[in-house]
């Protein structure tokens, strides 16, 4: 493994701000920028704007700056297959290539590797039109969920519960057209009934280290109501995770995925993200993604006690069986400040304050102009709590959140519940 190394960080939002937080406290690195960061990352790392779906710029950028390892945050470029045009020109970078993102890129092509190498998950079909998904309903009976195949920036889900949420779950996808080209095909799936857990593995195509297991928020109101949001915030870890589910996963999901990509040609390097649903004490696949998390990130990383470099690093060149991790007993939480109007419209420019300097706060949609922190997007940051259990790392995330400050701040008051409802 290398020393003194210089590494891109591609993406602008809360999880890409804690990837520039843990690898500029790594002793192993010298050197971190980000393309094109934020408003945090401007105090730790270097914000360079490069278009990140410009792939042969971003490869002129790393040749000049003699960048050693490129770690991509978000999974459009990696559906775009950033990775394959990184391979070809011989440079490192981690995550998955163009196929291996098709995990997340084609809900249909995971449903279908899950199938043929008996992944745990609901039962789907795959639709183009209403007539199709119609047909389906009458099979699977509801409730049902409905997903768009492709890429939908976290948003192309929903469920129904009832025919009138059904029909108008149709129209959103197939007549209003929603999602885009992203709804072209639709699965149309199964509801299981139970608790979400979400399990991070660090996988190098053949080998994987367990990252660490942590529950989202997606709603955007207390008690899960309200649209869905790309999160609202997390906790790590979580006590879904006993040592039988994560047993199960690992040999029933981690494993036969990582041979499905073996089997075609392309094995998986990168971060593995499988969300679950518990249904009577069994995992079955809700979704893969093939990235971190975004919340899930600004709680898994800080528990993260040896070198994320060393890891990634390992991984990368197929050794992450060389790599030591180490994780805290502690647990993290974190609460996403948004604008008012997330997930629909918002405003933005607002000048925040209160932000510490002896607090852990990841920022998502901030920019950083004249020494102040403006906002600029609906999640704007992520305040992380720390504690022995879990109530008092969120009364540590909630103390802080009420000495920050900005014009129509907006965020859950639950964070956490779910997980003390278990305890």
């Amino acid at each position: 493994m290398i020393s003194n190394a210089r590494i891109l960080i591609l993406g602008s939002g809360g999880r890409e701000h804690a990837f520039a937080w843990s690898l500029s406290n790594d002793s192993n690195v010298s050197k971190v920028y980000c393309s094109p960061g934020n408003g945090g990352t401007a105090d730790i790392a270097e914000n360079i704007n490069l278009d990140i779906n410009n792939h042969q710029s971003i490869i002129e950028f790393v040749k000049l700056n003699n960048i050693d390892l490129t770690v991509v945050g978000p999974e459009a470029p990696l559906a775009d297959g950033i990775v394959d045009s990184f391979h070809i020109e011989g440079l490192a970078i981690f995550g998955p290539d163009k196929y291996a993102s098709k995990l997340e890129s084609s809900k249909l092509f995971a449903r279908d590797m899950m199938a043929k190498y008996n992944v745990p998950g609901p039962s789907y079909y795959a639709c183009k039109s209403r007539d199709e998904a119609e047909l389906a309903k009458v099979k699977l009976e509801l409730p049902i969920v409905l997903k768009a195949d492709g890429l939908a920036a976290g948003k192309g889900v929903i469920v129904c519960t009832s025919e009138s949420e059904y029909k108008l779950g149709l129209a959103t996808m197939f007549d209003d057209n929603a999602f885009g080209d992203a709804a072209e095909t639709v699965s149309v799936e199964e509801c299981l009934i139970g608790e979400e857990l979400s399990v991070f593995a660090v996988c190098d195509g053949e080998g994987y280290v367990i990252l660490n297991t942590a529950q989202d928020h997606k709603r955007a109101f207390d008690g899960d109501i309200g649209p869905n949001t790309g999160g609202m915030g997390a906790y790590s870890p979580t006590p879904l995770s006993t040592d039988d589910i994560l047993v199960k996963t690992k040999s029933d999901i981690i494993e036969p995925t990582l041979k499905a990509m073996r089997d075609a040609g392309h094995p998986f390097v990168g971060f593995l993200y499988v969300g679950l649903m518990i249904v009577d004490g069994e995992p079955f696949v809700i979704e893969y993604n093939v990235r971190m998390g975004d919340p899930e990130t600004q709680v898994v990383l800080p528990l993260l006690e040896s070198s994320l470099f060393e890891l990634l690093w390992n991984a990368t060149h197929g050794k992450i069986n060389d790599s030591k991790v180490k994780i805290s007993c502690k647990t993290a939480v974190s609460v996403v400040l948004a604008a008012d109007g997330y997930p629909g419209s918002y405003s933005d420019g607002m000048e925040i304050s209160g932000l510490g300097k002896d607090t852990l706060v990841f920022h998502a949609g901030t920019k950083k102009v004249n020494g102040k922190i403006l906002s600029t997007g609906g999640r704007v940051l992520n305040v992380v709590g720390f504690g022995d259990d879990l109530k008092s790392a969120i009364d540590d995330a909630y103390a802080i959140v009420g000495d920050i400050n900005f014009n129509g701040k907006f965020y859950r008051t639950d964070i956490g519940q779910k997980g003390l409802n278990r305890d």
